[in-house]
């Protein structure tokens, strides 16, 4: 009794699909694994710290007081 060929044709691509499906999640796996060691070990910038630059300052015009951060000052005196 021989093996149809229809049967040994669903065979093989179902073993080739297999084949494929395992390394394209072999090769995910490991790009997400180094995608999160690579973001653990950069160096993170803290958003809330307050960056001094004075070349990214405006400077208002017909104001002299300033508090202490170079703003102008608009508190009541």
């Amino acid at each position: 009794m021989s093996f149809p060929k229809q049967h040994i044709k669903k065979l093989t691509l179902a073993i080739t699909k297999a084949i494929v499906m395992s390394v394209v999640f072999v090769v995910g796996l490991t790009i997400g694994i180094l995608n999160i060691i690579t973001k653990s070990t950069e160096h993170k910038v803290n958003a809330k710290t307050r960056i001094v630059s004075d070349q990214s300052k405006i400077v208002p015009k017909n104001t002299n007081d300033r508090d202490p951060f170079g703003y102008p000052d608009r508190s009541i005196k």
